[in-house]
């Protein structure tokens, strides 16, 4: 009886050790997409994507990032379409159909938003989160996408003010002004704030919008992080994001352990717990 314990005790003990390697071990894959862009040409999108690429590739925590066209990130997403993989597909403006129909054509159960649903990321930059090229789904891409009917992206030449933790974060970010800010104020259905590195006051608490940060569903895990959906400003969109994912995110999701020596060059310690 007493050995019949022991073995199942061992075993027990085996698995968590198993599991708890595998959650210490998790690696975020990234797909950027520039084959179809918004409010900014093809040629400076990608220019930002392979800043972006060069900054985040073989860091710690970090796995396969890829620059591909819209049939590939179709596979792609079916693929990493997997409870909290946290991975993350990063827009410059658009949301191609073939992960998002145009029209807003299948307003629940789409590619996308099975993908955001079990626990991933997207990231977008240049334009209103899933707007859609030329119009394409225009308001109703964020409000299916997010389950929040009303919610808007509106306010051209908003002033955000970086927040303590913009400063500490993301050191390349600066005052600046922003025509596609979140509205904090319309959050709902699990959705919240999860940090804000700029805002129309300068902090989180009590701001009604901001960019960039990100907002994340308490249910699913899901996230959105936004930065710099301004049109046409030659913004340091490729860093920003970076510094987000580096110096942010990685931990947040509790990818592979960060090392402070591949960081980012901010202090180590004036990072706080943020969760």
């Amino acid at each position: 009886m007493m050995r019949k314990l022991f073995v199942i005790t061992g075993i027990l003990c085996f698995t968590i050790f198993l599991f708890l390697a595998h959650q210490a071990n998790a690696q975020i894959d990234v797909f950027v997409y520039t084959e179809t862009t918004q409010w900014i040409d093809q040629m400076p999108a990608q220019e930002e994507a392979d800043i972006l690429i060069g900054m985040i590739k073989g860091k710690n925590g970090i796995g396969k990032v890829v620059n591909e066209p819209a049939d590939a990130l179709e596979n792609w997403t079916k693929e990493h379409t997997k409870k909290m993989g946290h991975h993350i597909i990063v827009l410059f403006g658009d949301i191609p159909p073939e992960i998002y129909p145009q029209g807003n054509a299948k307003p629940d159960g789409s590619i996308a938003e099975e993908y955001l649903d079990a626990g991933n990321t997207f990231a977008n930059t240049a334009d209103y989160f899933f707007w859609g090229k030329g119009n394409r789904n225009a308001e109703g891409g964020l409000q299916n996408m997010m389950d929040i009917p009303g919610i808007l992206q509106w306010d051209d030449d908003t002033p955000m003010k970086v927040t303590p933790e913009g400063k500490d974060l993301t050191p390349t970010l600066k005052e600046y002004q922003t025509d596609r800010p979140f509205h904090v104020d319309q959050l709902a259905n699990d959705w919240e704030l999860e940090i804000a590195f700029a805002t129309n006051t300068g902090e989180a608490e009590g701001a009604t919008r901001c960019d960039p940060c990100i907002v994340r569903n308490t249910k699913t895990d899901a996230r959105l992080i936004q930065a710099y959906q301004t049109a046409n400003q030659d913004d340091p969109k490729g860093e920003v994001i970076a510094e987000i994912i580096l110096n942010y995110y990685l931990e947040a999701v509790d990818a592979q352990a960060v090392d402070p020596a591949k960081k980012l060059p901010i202090l180590w310690g004036d990072i706080k717990t943020r969760r």
